[in-house]
């Protein structure tokens, strides 16, 4: 993560900057964490800032602030390794399937592909559905609040090597973040709207876009335009109202449980750097609300499917890439191209067709929806999406 030291970063903000990122060099070395891991924080001139960020624009550049963080390779295989997981320790997973209403005894679901309607009890039910959360417990109030990201070649950045890091004007505590990606990509993001409605898919709003390129810019020796821009992607956050005026970028991201007056557990709020803390929560508020009994809880030592140590995976067979996306896994899905050497070239934003099929014969995937947005990212980028559609077409018809 690397912050320029522009004009318009005064030495002020700079020095608090640099004491936030000495804080989170405090809370590693309290946790232990290798500095083979996430080294410390650190201040470069304005050589080495630019040689981790071409792109940046050189006059004026005083250096630059680096820091360390993890890296989530792909949210759509984080998900979906989830899903699996939990069905390993006997979860039953069930997609395409709305919740109507909610009890603490039950739920009344609906089918979305039949229309039918089912009655499901239950000893607890927890409602974790995000953004639509309130529509389920009507004594949760929610303030939710759009982030858009966009999606632009690495190439119209100079293919940076680090996350740029540029301050919103007037702000001391926003930033707007340029994501280097697998696959040539720079992610940049991302804003902090207030939402009226909630949409079933949320769209990227041309003021969003504006606003996003013109921040990066500001950091820029080439800047970026629209035709830049080759994908966007939004999503809601489930802020919880409590009342307070204000920017939804001031309201706290803390997760909170509530149980209304029927047993029906909430869980909204939270990040996804804490989604494990915020299900233990969930867990323990329904064990004890519905009076169940349970053994303590696994969750902080819990792999997911395909998880391993560093030095395994190293030893993982198969194309890097590959292993990011899906660690010890990635021979099952290299199995799959056997016989079949189409499916071992990518399709489309780096995907290969093995991928692809993996999806439908061990994800769940139904539909060439289900594959493109939902158990990848192709249908990030609209050019990748119709490039790869064909293809995942003729899959879907022939297994």
């Amino acid at each position: 993560m690397l912050l320029p030291l522009h004009a318009q970063v005064s030495p002020g903000q700079a020095a608090l900057a640099r004491t936030g990122f000495a804080a989170g060099d405090l809370l590693r070395a309290f946790a232990r964490t290798p500095a083979g891991v996430l080294p410390r924080s650190r201040r470069l001139n304005a050589v080495h800032t630019r040689a981790l960020a071409p792109g940046l624009e050189a006059t004026g550049l005083r250096g630059g602030l680096l820091s360390f963080d993890g890296q989530l390779v792909d949210d759509a295989r984080l998900v979906v390794a989830l899903a699996r997981t939990a069905a390993w320790h006997g979860a039953r997973v069930v997609t395409r399937c709305s919740a109507q209403e909610l009890r603490g005894d039950g739920a009344t679901l609906r089918d979305e592909l039949t229309g039918q309607t089912l009655e499901v009890p239950a000893r607890a039910v927890v409602n974790a559905c995000g953004v639509w959360a309130g529509k389920l417990a009507s004594q949760v109030r929610l303030r939710p609040s759009r982030g858009t990201h966009l999606v632009v070649p690495a190439s119209a950045l100079d293919h940076p090597h680090a996350a740029l890091t540029v301050p919103v004007p007037g702000s001391v505590n926003r930033f707007v973040l340029a994501l280097p990606q697998m696959g040539g990509r720079v992610y940049i993001g991302l804003t902090d709207e207030p939402v009226d409605g909630i949409p079933d898919v949320p769209r990227a709003p041309e003021s969003d876009i504006t606003f996003l390129l013109e921040t990066v810019n500001r950091a820029l020796h080439r800047p970026l335009t629209r035709d830049d821009v080759i994908g966007t992607f939004a999503g809601l956050r489930p802020l919880l109202d409590t009342g307070e005026r204000g920017r939804t970028a001031d309201v706290s991201r803390r997760h909170a449980v509530l149980v209304s007056d029927d047993g029906v557990v909430t869980a909204v709020g939270g990040k996804l750097t804490t989604y494990r803390a915020m299900a233990e929560d969930a867990v323990d508020a329904a064990v004890r609300t519905a009076g169940l009994p349970a053994g303590p809880c696994r969750t902080t030592r819990l792999p997911l499917v395909g998880a391993a140590s560093r030095r395994t995976l190293d030893e993982v067979s198969g194309p890097d890439s590959l292993v990011a996306r899906y660690g010890t896994e990635a021979p099952r899905v290299l199995a799959l191209a056997e016989g079949r050497p189409d499916l071992l070239g990518p399709v489309a934003a780096g995907v290969t067709g093995a991928e692809l099929l993996f999806a439908v014969r061990h994800e769940g995937a139904l539909d060439a929806d289900d594959i493109l947005d939902r158990r990848t990212r192709i249908g990030l980028v609209p050019a990748d999406r119709e490039e790869a559609l064909p293809f995942v077409e003729s899959l879907c018809a022939g297994v």
